[in-house]
């Protein structure tokens, strides 16, 4: 491994006042070989949480950082995603990849642009999430070389049906861990689940793994009571809100959600195709007039909030749209785009269930029934709920933990 004098060249970027220590800089490289936008999501908040005391420059391929996801006091380089890169995720949309050459050779492509964005920035922390190495190995070098603390950030609950070696508990993954990586943020409640205690494979990098609670943004009751003034429901009216995250693989649930205004007329519904998906507005559903009590859209920035105020949530499970939903007392229904219940969507929706009336199944043809069974269950009450006592100051933890290794601020307790 390379020696810090070598890897830095010329000196450091001085940032505000001439009397103050430069502050620091923090890059973030998001996950985007996925279906979704949650790692986005969940390092977009890290990033906001952190922002001032650090700079921070987000990395990433999802072209939705262009909109509302990443914090307008933050900055961001958008590089061509594996979307755009690799035939068989491009097919997916009907396109074709934007330049010839094999797998290799657009991993090659796209490790020299993160080279060149690690050169120039020269980051104080590099913090990655989900993969500790990248889809394709693409951040190897750049996590065994660059002279800087490294930070890896998991959800926690894994695919089972995915190669759990690659996401951490063997070979270069795991080794990474063990070598190059300072911590890894487990951003989960430890009482929902206990990764360490889930695989004992990682038993001899349990010091490493720091249980921080979810990495969420908070919704307030100002924020969900003014939802629902907008959209011009009162206490007693029935709203729905129905989403698939990103969209991808999402289609079944959005167009039955869709199916569902038909039957439930006194419900409001309002439902969120996602950017990613390859639905379009007007070939959605069986139903041939959009009925008055329906609004379709294809993304929302206050969507969050809309999760936490509805009464009713219909969701694949992504991480952020069951949390979104917890903050609030929504009825949830989950039915996951992943059809293995080993998978994180169908685990961690069982889970919550223990903290609130979460209705999971991965046939999409029940959600009809799961429904009308949430609508019922409406004015009822629930002596089982106990959402409330969910840890969500993950990125309050993970900020403290940082600071406290800059030596930025005292001791973590």
């Amino acid at each position: 491994m390379k020696q810090a004098s070598e890897q830095r060249t010329g000196p450091p970027v001085s940032i505000g006042d001439a009397g103050r220590s430069r502050q620091k800089r923090a890059l973030f490289f998001v996950f985007d070989g996925g279906t979704g936008l949650g790692h986005l999501r969940r390092l977009s908040y890290i990033a906001k949480h952190l922002q001032g005391d650090f700079a921070c420059l987000l990395v990433t391929g999802h072209r939705a950082a262009a909109n509302w996801f990443v914090p307008p006091e933050c900055e961001y380089v958008h590089i061509p995603a594996w979307d755009s890169l690799l035939e068989e995720k491009a097919a997916y949309w009907g396109r074709i990849p934007f330049m010839q050459g094999s797998p290799d050779a657009a991993t090659a492509f796209r490790r020299q642009m993160l080279q060149g964005v690690v050169e120039a920035f020269q980051p104080d922390l590099i913090i990655v999430d989900h993969l500790p190495l990248g889809m394709r190995e693409e951040l190897s070098s750049i996590i065994e070389q660059t002279p800087c603390l490294k930070y890896l950030v998991t959800r926690a609950i894994q695919n089972e049906t995915e190669n759990l070696d690659q996401l951490l508990l063997t070979g270069p993954a795991r080794h990474s861990i063990e070598l190059f990586y300072h911590r890894v943020f487990v951003a989960i409640d430890q009482n929902i689940f206990d990764l360490c205690d889930q695989y004992p494979q990682l038993a001899g990098l349990s010091e490493k793994f720091c249980n921080v609670g979810y990495v969420i943004e908070p919704v307030t009751a100002l924020h969900i009571s003014e939802c629902r003034r907008e959209r011009g429901l009162s206490a007693s009216d029935v709203w729905a809100v129905a989403s698939a995250g990103g969209g991808q693989h999402g289609e079944q649930l959005i167009d039955a959600s869709c199916n569902l205004a038909i039957n439930f007329p006194q419900v409001a519904f309002d439902i969120v195709i996602g950017p990613r998906s390859n639905l379009l507005c007007d070939t959605i559903g069986s139903i041939t007039a959009r009925p008055p009590n329906l609004r379709l859209h294809r993304e929302l920035p206050s969507l969050a909030h809309m999760h936490a105020a509805a009464d009713i949530v219909i969701s694949s499970g992504g991480y952020n749209s069951l949390l979104e939903a917890l903050q609030g007392n929504a009825r949830i229904i989950c039915v996951p785009s992943r059809k293995d219940e080993r998978d994180e969507q169908y685990v961690h929706a069982t889970k919550l269930g223990s903290h609130a009336s979460i209705d999971v199944s991965i046939d999409v043809r029940q959600l009809p029934v799961m429904f009308d069974r949430a609508v019922q269950s409406i004015g009822r009450g629930d002596e089982s709920d106990n959402r409330n006592l969910l840890n969500l100051c993950g990125a309050d933890r993970i900020k403290m933990i940082i600071e406290n290794d800059l030596g930025m601020a005292g001791n973590v307790r």
